[in-house]
């Protein structure tokens, strides 16, 4: 008999007008299995590279007939994956329900006791996952990044392998959905595979190969290098307002005083240089800053 993923399906609310929100889950469960992985895509509306990551990944394995158990949720936020704006993708918070506070949908376990929308979704995707011994949270960042993974720092050795470029890890944890596997005595690892908004094809293969290094269908000759999330990852704020026109790309090295990115404003124009040594990790979605928004994170040695 050949083992395959089944699938059930958990309504989470209505709307007024009847329409019903949803969460597929689909689970693999061979007989002998001793350890329960599981896999989540989706969590913020706007971070679409995880779901057909995790599509493809099921049927592979299948093919392979992985001897262990799988939770599998790729579209597990269809709140978020619904909130457009004039067909723009804004699926970070709740639009939906919560327009006052907007709560980042991966900074909401604090609400997992409360009987609101938020609430009963998180609470939902949490009772998924509490009988896996691993928790992989598929995530991407910015409008253009470099590919990493945030983990605590006891556990960075499940990534060092993966040919992730950069390994973030963490003492403190945050109120994050992996965080939170993490502090109930999980292995949890959050991936940022792709710049968020968009698909494109070779991002879906580099999030296949992850996957395949991490259950061992693969291996990677790609180093990755470990940084501290807390005092190695330095966000930069824009100086002023204006229209920004950037001059590196995401995972470029930058020398403190090169030139970054050109700022054009009511004043008119003026080069701005890179505020570290370092590595530039992601930029965020914004192309024309109110002053002291936050423009950047960069690695920094």
């Amino acid at each position: 008999m050949i083992d395959r993923f089944q699938k059930k399906t958990h309504s989470l609310h209505q709307t007024a007008s009847g329409m019903s929100f949803e969460i597929d889950i689909w689970e693999y469960s061979p007989p002998g299995a001793t350890q329960c992985i599981y896999l989540q895509g989706g969590l913020h509306g706007v971070e679409l590279t995880g779901i057909p990551v995790l599509m493809r990944f099921m049927k592979e394995l299948e093919e392979s007939q992985y001897p262990e158990r799988i939770i599998c949720v790729p579209w597990s936020n269809p709140m978020g994956l619904d909130s457009q704006i004039m067909g723009q993708q804004t699926g970070y918070n709740n639009l939906h329900t919560n327009q006052q506070n907007c709560w980042n949908w991966n900074r909401i376990t604090h609400l997992k006791d409360e009987g609101s929308l938020e609430g009963r979704w998180i609470s939902t995707l949490l009772e998924l996952s509490e009988e896996a011994d691993t928790v992989l949270d598929l995530h991407t960042a910015g409008y253009e990044t470099i590919p990493h993974v945030y983990v605590h720092h006891s556990q960075k050795e499940l990534a060092l392998d993966l040919g992730i470029p950069h390994l973030l890890a963490w003492d403190k944890p945050s109120s994050s959905f992996s965080d939170t596997c993490f502090q109930r005595g999980q292995k949890a690892l959050t991936f940022e595979l792709s710049s968020s908004r968009t698909i494109i094809e070779s991002s879906i293969t580099f999030g296949l190969e992850v996957l395949r290094c991490f259950f061992g269908f693969s291996k990677s000759n790609n180093k990755t290098q470990v940084w501290n999330q807390e005092t190695q990852m330095l966000k930069w704020y824009s100086p002023e307002s204006g229209v920004i026109c950037w001059h590196k790309n995401s995972g470029d090295t930058v020398s403190q005083k090169e030139p970054i990115l050109t700022m054009f404003s009511r004043q008119g124009e003026k080069v701005f240089q890179s505020p570290y040594d370092g590595i530039l990790l992601l930029k965020n979605p914004i192309h024309a800053p109110y002053q002291y928004q936050e423009l950047a994170k960069f690695l920094v040695p």
